[in-house]
């Protein structure tokens, strides 16, 4: 048997000690318990327990039965108080009463001192909640901020072993080296000012609960009141912007000669809006910079468009244009270009109205016109020969021809440097903040195909076919393509109902699929204020509808 080292705090001679009076604060033996302690008056009412049992009570059960009678007045101290002013919160004696009290609101001093005991009881357990969530908040923002470090000292290792590789390149990695540490360091600041906050708030609550605690084990009652009052009832609320885990990834360059990698930070998405159309397909959305919106199915006719009660409300504003839209673009005047299937012209509209009246923009003939983009300075616009595109001879003509502004011809894009044709068939075309060129290319007449990126003056740097984690069961079929303003590359997958999501360098970063809600994507768009807007047809999914599906993007 363990050999008890505590003497009774009674008779200061025992150490068979087993009892513990709450009142009193003493240790005491089986002996005193019973005939000492318990014969002297004033001690009747005193909470003894048993020593065991005692280190198993919660604080509020330990609260010791004070003498509320003889609680000493503040301010005169020759006099006892004998009842509470609940309009200035304070005990009062005679004196105080008469003296500036008479008319307030009074209680008798036993009732308010059960209210404020039970109100700390309640406040105390609140508290314990409420660490327990910063708790839980801290220890979520640690791990968030332990996986950031080990993704990037493993981004950092990768970088110093092919330093170590490839000497050459060597002052490239470097520099790749000092942007990741300049990311790191800005997280790394975002991360520590939001563990301080959570500190912060957690050392407020200890403190509040800390003094409650004072408060339950004092003799003096007065305290509860004070303390009460000091701890207020206000509690700081968790924290409701907490951090997401940020990833970042090395894109590798595929062109050794005149290519970087670079460090890429995966966007977060998320679908804030799907809206249904009574059109068999949404081919094609644009807005213009007045606010008007566009879309067109596959057939010949253009709508506006407006989003109310979950629905895109189509009006048509052009109609019988001539045959099946391929692609269209909006320049820096606001005008709509557009081309049609097995037509050498690129029409465009210059008002949206319904009836409003179609013209030629340019003719390409006696190419016909396929994929088109308006930059800053240029018009993209691909081409094929006018025989049918598949299958493709060796005198097949497939390219983009640019134009500037005045519809004059600056160069064309067709063969490399091996005189092999680069395009199948350019079917839509973009550009990227680095002026690369990128292009939907389709590869058959099933639409299957790729996306091919070329610098600015048409020299080839990469093709993506597609990639196994996502074409597991149908090959790669874009029919758009969309570059945001941190240079990611989007496309459509309208068979894998995806959205890949590509670096400037080709890699695969992230996708959109059918989890998000994606089914058979056709064509992307980002509007004016950021967002990305996919047009899906109807055939082949859930509920036969066509919808148009807003992503919110963030960098």
């Amino acid at each position: 048997m363990a050999q008890n080292f505590m003497t009774c705090q009674f008779c200061e001679t025992s150490n068979e000690t087993k009892w513990k009076c709450i009142n009193c604060d003493l240790i005491l033996c089986q002996e005193c318990k019973i005939k000492l302690h318990t014969k002297v008056k004033k001690n009747e009412n005193h909470k003894v327990v048993d020593l065991k049992e005692f280190s198993h009570l919660g604080a509020s059960e330990t609260i010791r039965d004070v003498d509320l009678k003889n609680i000493q007045c503040a301010t005169h101290k020759n006099e006892l108080c004998f009842i509470y002013c609940k309009d200035c919160k304070v005990l009062l004696c005679a004196v105080c009463l008469l003296e500036s009290h008479q008319n307030h609101k009074l209680a008798k001093i036993d009732e308010v001192y059960n209210q404020k005991v039970k109100e700390l009881q309640e406040l105390d357990n609140k508290i314990l909640q409420e660490l327990q969530n910063f708790e839980k908040c801290n220890k979520d923002v640690q791990a968030i901020k332990s996986d950031e470090q080990a993704q990037n000292n493993e981004i950092k290792q990768t970088i110093l072993k092919q330093q170590s590789e490839l000497k050459e390149r060597i002052t490239k990695k470097e520099n790749i080296i000092t942007e990741l540490d300049k990311l790191w360091i800005a997280r790394e600041k975002e991360i520590f000012k939001q563990l301080k906050n959570i500190k912060t708030k957690s050392d407020d609550l200890s403190d509040k609960k800390s003094k409650i605690q004072e408060a339950f084990l004092s003799h003096n009652a007065s305290t509860i009141f004070n303390i009460s009052v000091s701890v207020g009832s206000d509690l700081p609320g968790i924290l409701d912007n907490l951090l997401s885990k940020q990833q970042i990834i090395l894109s590798q360059t595929k062109d050794e000669s005149s290519g970087l990698d670079s460090l890429v930070t995966i966007p977060s998405l998320k679908v804030t809006g799907t809206f249904t159309s009574d059109l068999p397909s949404i081919y094609k959305v644009k807005n213009l910079i007045n606010g008007v919106n566009i879309m067109c199915p596959i057939d010949d006719n253009i709508q506006t468009f407006t989003f109310k009660d979950n629905k895109c409300l189509a009006t048509n504003i052009a109609e019988d244009i001539g045959d099946e839209i391929i692609d269209m673009t909006v320049t820096n005047q606001n005008k709509l270009l557009f081309t049609i299937a097995s037509n050498s012209e690129i029409k465009h509209l210059e008002t949206f109205t319904p009836g409003c009246e179609v013209k030629v923009f340019i003719s390409i003939s006696p190419l016909h016109a396929r994929g088109i983009h308006a930059s800053v300075n240029t018009i993209l616009i691909g081409f094929a020969g006018a025989e049918q595109l598949f299958p493709i001879a060796e005198t097949s003509r497939r390219g983009i021809m640019i134009y500037d502004y005045d519809c004059r011809h600056v160069r064309t894009i067709e063969r490399d440097q091996k005189n092999q044709l680069i395009f199948s068939s350019p079917e839509a075309i973009t550009t990227n903040i680095n002026g690369d060129i990128c292009v939907v290319d389709s590869t058959n007449t099933s639409r299957e195909g790729r996306v091919v990126v070329l610098g600015e003056w048409g020299n080839f740097k990469w093709a993506y076919n597609g990639h196994p984690s996502i074409n597991t069961e149908s090959k790669f079929t874009p029919f758009d393509l969309v570059t945001t303003s941190t240079g990611l590359i989007l496309a459509t997958d309208k068979d894998s109902n995806a959205i890949h999501i590509l670096s400037m360098q080709g890699d695969l970063v992230t996708s959109l699929n059918e989890s998000h809600g994606i089914e058979k994507p056709f064509c992307l768009n980002i509007d004016h204020i950021g967002q990305l807007l996919i047009g899906c047809g109807s055939g082949g999914t859930k509920d036969e509808i066509a919808k148009l599906n807003v992503v919110k993007m963030s960098f």
